[in-house]
């Protein structure tokens, strides 16, 4: 559109150029008069409104230059002074605040007509200064403002001199008046905004505003200087940061440190190559960190990374050792047993390899120090939980823990050194059962006799074929009817006469002793001794099936000696007994019909003549001495010594006194543990078990005295009556189970449960004898003068000789059920041990239909061969038995 105007006008054109001249001359004259006026205006009501506006000293100072200007301006167009003008009434009054913004709307208003047409003059704001805002001034105004600030410099008001010159846009000299009034702050703010940023940041340093000093510096990447400036500040933070941009590590770790940022400060020391300093750094983050880590995995797994990377820098620091309790903290145990290993102290090195399950290195530790011993033991234990027996077993014989490594052997079936173990170890019956397990009998008896075990030890020379040995032995352990019997099969009659008399009148095997002794006396022609000794032996009793034996012999020895009446009656009797015993009939029909054919002729009987020679007995001895115990009566006899009716005149009361045999004294071990038993079972008060009140010796005779019951054995009630009734059993039953419960509850077993050891009392109350007494009764019974019974009662583990617990118990139990159930054991004939260990337990109800299912199934249970298929506790017992009654 432009170019066409051009050539629409184009004739005209010099007429209208000559126009716009005239115009723009006319807009000139016009628009500059505007000016005037508006500046004239403006100058006016800027006095009148001066003493308002609150203007500073600079500021006003300026306002007077430009209206001194106005003012002479004025004067020269022939007006009166602005002074006067302003004092005017029209200027006192409130009219005066509208003069200021007329000139400025005139002023405004005539540069704009005069400027309109020219080319765009620079921006107002272009003709700032970039700092003040002020407006450039001429060069007249420059002079007079830098007159008037030396003016007030030269009074010493410094500071207004370098405000009047830093709003008059003279920077330099304000910065440096302010300098001289010490107003560095103004000088470093003025330099920063003249982009001098060095000048400013060290204005700020010398005005000790050190954080803006280092945030100068900071911009300029002036790094180091600025973190100095920020750490002078206690900026620590900030100065760390930026002493690592200057990787000045060091300086930066110590001010991380400063404000307890410790992992910061450990990164930076470790930059520093400062190991310890890094270390150091981190115990504090441990400390806070080994609280939180006990309760949550992930952190303690974060904790030991920690206490790893710790003992690297104290070690790289040269103070390896320092790092240790860290390891030990974190439980790096690994990592511990090597730093120890390395700083040879073997024993906590030892320790904690151990811990760390490295057994192997934890026993090469030990052995450094010296200690062999433990190195094998910890060896030997390492090897047994891997399963490795035989190396276990041979570490630990090294160590000198030779019962172990015998057990072990024993599993391993290596009896032979099994038993040398037990042997050194001084475990003679162990060592001899292990000898004879392994068929090494001749060494089995050897050890067998150092234990004590006369019987045992006979037994194997019995096996060897050496009964001369073995007669001798069983002499040694009291078994004098069986020590007659061998002596008599070697032909050694004297000494078969002298053991068959030791045979006790009280003793169930008399009867036989004295039929043997009658024999030898027959056979040497000594018919009145056989008679007399067969007398003695069976004395005026009545004839039983246990004493069949002794009056058959006295029966023949009197009919040989012609004593026809008095044969004739024990025959009688015989019958009376067992109607088919052996050839008695026939004798007592031959002997009838002598007495027939001799009718009216009588003969002589026999009679004792030999004087009856004893020493006084036990009991008297006992009483004579007048002790605590006075014995009042025997009450039986048994694998464990004569068990008296006691007075305790200490306590004024009645006691069972349980005497053990004075051979008992020859065997010091069997002592020992006799007496600690019995002071275990002391502790035990329970209503079902009987009461140990006291055990020690009196007149050089070992004894427990024990509460006395009035009453008999369930063994003996077997014995007459056969088998108990259901609810008899029961009854028994759960009297029996609570106290082993409470016995088992305090870690002590019987191991010896059986009919004979339960008692009944005339209230009808079930109560335990012999509590703990059975761990010791082999040694003891070797020395009495009973042979000890076949093991109807052992659980398959105690009869291979294995550790038994509180469970062998459970087996004995069920054998006893078993038999008040049927009236006799499980297993009665043949090999009783294998029976017990290999054979299932016979069916009670084939036995006995009419049993309730209830004690068939505990019966059966108990009899478990494994232990963990029976009763776990006699707790378990008592619970199913009373849900069985409650049930019903």
């Amino acid at each position: 559109m432009g170019s066409r105007c051009r050539v629409r006008f184009d004739a005209r054109a010099p007429d209208f150029l000559e126009w716009g001249r005239v115009e723009l001359v006319v807009r000139r004259i016009v628009g500059s008069f505007g000016v005037f006026i508006g500046l004239l205006l403006t100058g006016v009501g800027l006095l009148a409104c001066a003493p308002e506006l609150g203007v500073d000293w600079g500021g006003e100072r300026t306002l007077e230059l430009l209206a001194r200007e106005a003012d002479r301006a004025f004067n020269a167009m022939g007006g009166p002074p602005l002074e006067e003008i302003s004092r005017s009434s029209l200027f006192e009054s409130s009219l005066r605040f509208a003069w200021l913004p007329i000139g400025v709307l005139m002023g405004v208003v005539g540069f704009t007509w005069a400027r309109r047409g020219q080319p765009e003059p620079p921006s107002f704001a272009e003709t700032l200064s970039p700092v003040t805002g002020a407006v450039p001034q001429t060069r007249r105004a420059r002079r007079l403002l830098l007159k008037s600030a030396a003016s007030l410099r030269k009074r010493g008001a410094f500071e207004e001199a370098a405000e009047m010159l830093w709003h008059g846009g003279e920077l330099d000299r304000a910065a440096d008046y302010f300098i001289e009034s010490d107003e560095l702050l103004r000088a470093a703010e003025i330099r920063q905004d003249q982009n001098r940023f060095t000048e400013a940041a060290e204005l700020y340093v010398q005005a000790g505003d050190f954080e803006s000093a280092g945030r100068v510096f900071a911009e300029q990447e002036e790094w180091s200087h600025a973190a100095e400036c920020l750490e002078k500040a206690q900026v620590f933070s900030g100065a760390a940061e930026l002493y690592e941009k200057a990787e000045l590590w060091s300086r930066a770790a110590e001010c991380y440190g400063a404000v307890e940022f410790s992992q910061q400060a450990a990164d930076c020391w470790v930059k520093a190559e400062n190991w310890g300093a890094a270390a150091e750094a981190l115990e504090g983050v441990f400390g806070e960190q080994i609280a939180k880590a006990k309760s949550d995995p992930d952190e303690w797994k974060a904790l030991q990374r920690r206490a790893r990377q710790m003992a690297a820098l104290f070690q790289r620091a040269e103070r390896s050792a320092a790092g240790l309790p860290f390891l030990e903290a974190a439980h790096c145990w690994h990592e511990a047993g090597e730093l120890a290993q390395a700083l040879e102290r073997p024993t906590e090195a030892a320790d904690f390899f151990s811990r760390a399950g490295r057994l192997d290195d934890a026993a090469e530790a030990l052995r450094r120090t010296g200690d062999k011993a433990s190195a094998a033991r910890l060896l030997g234990d390492h090897h047994r939980e891997a399963g490795r027996l035989s190396e276990a077993a041979e570490c630990l014989r090294e160590a000198g823990d030779l019962g172990e490594a015998g057990d072990l052997y024993r599993q391993l079936e290596k009896f032979d050194q099994a038993g040398a173990c037990y042997a050194e170890q001084g475990d003679w019956s162990s060592a001899a059962e292990m000898y004879r397990a392994g068929d090494d009998r001749p060494r089995a008896a050897e050890c067998y006799e150092r234990a004590g075990c006369m019987t045992e030890a006979a037994e194997c020379w019995a096996l060897e074929g050496q009964f001369l040995k073995e007669a001798e032995l069983l002499l040694a352990a009291g078994e004098f009817l069986r020590a007659g019997e061998g002596y008599h099969r070697e032909g050694r009659d004297e000494e078969a006469i002298s053991a068959l008399q030791q045979v006790a009148p009280d003793d169930v095997g008399r009867a036989k002793a004295a039929a043997l002794l009658a024999d030898i006396f027959h056979a040497r022609g000594q018919l009145s001794l056989a008679i007399l000794q067969l007398e003695h032996a069976v004395g005026e009793g009545e004839v039983e099936r246990s004493s069949l034996p002794g009056f058959y012999a006295l029966a023949g020895l009197l009919e040989e000696e012609g004593h026809a009446s008095r044969a004739l009656e024990i025959y009688e009797k015989i019958l009376a007994v067992d109607y088919g015993y052996q050839d008695v009939q026939g004798r007592l029909a031959r002997l009838k019909a002598l007495v027939a054919e001799n009718a009216g002729i009588s003969g002589g009987g026999v009679e004792a003549a030999a004087a009856e020679h004893s020493e006084a007995s036990l009991a008297e001895a006992l009483s004579r001495e007048g002790g605590r115990y006075q014995i009042l009566g025997e009450l039986g006899r048994g694998g464990m010594g004569i068990v008296y009716k006691a007075q305790d005149t200490a306590l004024d009361r009645v006691v069972a006194f349980k005497v053990l045999p004075d051979t008992v004294k020859e065997n010091p071990q069997a002592v020992t543990n006799f007496m600690r038993e019995a002071r275990a079972a002391a502790k035990l008060n329970h209503p079902s078990i009987v009461t140990v009140y006291d055990t020690g010796e009196q007149d050089g005779h070992y004894y427990i005295a024990m509460e006395y019951v009035d009453g008999t054995t369930i063994k003996e009630i077997l014995r007459r009556k056969g088998k108990i009734s259901a609810a008899g059993i029961l009854h028994v039953t759960v009297q029996i189970c609570e106290a082993l419960a409470y016995a088992h509850e305090k870690k002590l077993a019987h191991r010896d449960i059986k009919p004979a050891n339960m008692m009944w009392t005339r209230d009808k109350k079930a109560k335990i004898m012999d509590f703990g007494l059975a761990k010791v009764v082999e040694e003891v019974r070797n020395h009495t003068t009973v042979v000890a019974g076949t093991p109807y009662y052992m659980s398959p583990e105690q009869t291979l000789g294995k550790n038994v617990d509180l469970r062998t118990d459970i087996y004995s139990l069920g054998a006893t059920m078993f038999e008040m159930a049927t009236g006799t054991v499980p297993f009665k004939e043949g090999n009783i041990p294998y029976h017990h260990v290999h054979t299932p337990a016979p069916d009670v109800r084939a036995m006995r239909p009419d049993l309730p299912l209830v004690i068939v199934h505990m019966i059966q249970r108990c009899l478990a061969k494994d232990p963990a298929d029976r009763y776990q506790s006699a707790r378990e017992i008592l619970d199913e038995i009373r849900g069985s009654i409650a049930q019903a």
